[in-house]
């Protein structure tokens, strides 16, 4: 597909020596070629500048922008800020994308009208991410008559060797099994307002991460990463685009292949424990509840309720008494907020359990999630 419009793939990274190569191979190897990829390094202190420096040397695409140790929100916004592509696409540095993915997202983008696309992730660990890519890459080649194109790095062997399609494995909510063909993706389309539901209740989990999202850049506008943001950062970036009342495509497959391992790169250096993973939940129900949209509201002030107590049991597993005192502070305000009353009664009862008596709260939260279990037999 030939549309002239440049793509700028933005991918931080932070010490991501193992995985960098792999990944900057399935954004070399889409089959759209009109790519900027900006790798902006975090302060690596590992061999993953030099890995991108050798790649930028074999494919003139690749740039390799360097900054101090500052986060994964203020390495995204340098390129945002450096970005020259009509669009740009998030992928972080160790995950992966399916090697249509850019080029079917950008002509259902184009042909839409929309200003934001994105899919499903599929969730696997490095042995399946690989298979996955080699794959893909096999499959590609076989399509293009058994020309596999230039290969990066020292997987040429192994993908001329691609394996056959594995059977479809589960994906997310609202993917459809992973290794669909194009011709059968589904597609969704949204207009301002149903993109806006999306957000908050259809795509609410795919909407948690920034990776896999292609957004025309000028529906971005002056939008950035908020630093003071711990965590969620992402959703709060996707919140207010969506605010901004764009339209949007989905696509069923799962084509962006998330990395699971104890070190994403969302738990780059400095990052503290205990950090506040409420804040970007409590901004969007104040957001939604000074519009008057109660419904919207109602949905985040439940995942606040359920992120003070995540926040509060981890403050409490790491011995860190002062912080839990100043977060039970917090979640006796919280408590007074009117959308608390609207929680169901179980849940507020659990809610005060948790900060005010603890050990009922472990043995109530515990019973609870027998029952659950026995019910779903």
């Amino acid at each position: 597909m030939e549309t002239g419009k440049k793509i700028s793939v933005i991918v931080p990274m932070y010490n991501a020596e193992r995985y960098i190569g792999k990944c900057l191979e399935s954004v070399v190897r889409q089959t759209y070629p009109e790519l900027e990829i900006l790798v902006i390094d975090d302060g690596s202190v590992d061999k993953g500048p030099g890995i991108c420096g050798k790649l930028a040397e074999r494919d003139g695409r690749i740039q390799v922008l360097r900054q101090e140790n500052q986060g994964v929100s203020d390495a995204r916004n340098t390129g945002l800020d450096r970005a020259c592509g009509e669009y740009v696409f998030f992928l972080d540095s160790d995950d992966a994308i399916h090697p249509r993915l850019l080029e079917e997202m950008l002509g259902r983008a184009e042909g839409w009208g929309a200003q934001l696309a994105f899919c499903g992730y599929a969730r696997m660990d490095g042995r399946e991410l690989e298979e996955s890519l080699k794959r893909d890459w096999g499959e590609e080649a076989r399509k293009a008559g058994g020309q596999g194109g230039e290969q990066v790095g020292s997987e040429a062997d192994a993908i001329r060797e691609a394996d056959a399609r594995r059977p479809g494995k589960r994906a997310a909510a609202g993917e459809a099994p992973i290794g669909e063909d194009s011709a059968a993706t589904r597609w969704h389309t949204a207009d301002e307002e149903m993109t806006e539901n999306w957000f908050h209740v259809k795509y609410t989990d795919i909407f948690s991460g920034i990776g896999g999202k292609l957004i025309l850049r000028s529906a971005i506008g002056d939008v950035r990463f908020d630093r003071s943001l711990a965590n969620g950062e992402d959703t709060w970036f996707l919140y207010r685009l969506t605010d901004r009342q764009v339209k949007s495509v989905c696509c069923g497959n799962a084509w962006y292949y998330y990395r699971v391992h104890p070190e994403s790169v969302t738990n780059s250096a400095g990052t503290a424990r205990g950090r506040r993973y409420f804040d970007c939940a409590r901004r969007i129900r104040d957001g939604e509840y000074r519009k008057g949209r109660r419904d919207y509201a109602m949905r985040w002030e439940i995942v606040l309720a359920e992120q003070l107590k995540r926040s509060y049991e981890s403050l409490r597993r790491g011995g860190e008494r002062e912080a839990a005192a100043d977060l039970r502070k917090t979640a006796v305000s919280e408590a007074g907020h009117p959308l608390f009353g609207e929680i169901c009664l179980s849940d507020r009862i659990l809610f005060r359990c948790c900060f005010c008596c603890h050990p009922i709260y472990v043995i109530l939260d515990r019973l609870i999630h027998i029952l659950v279990k026995e019910r779903s037999r």
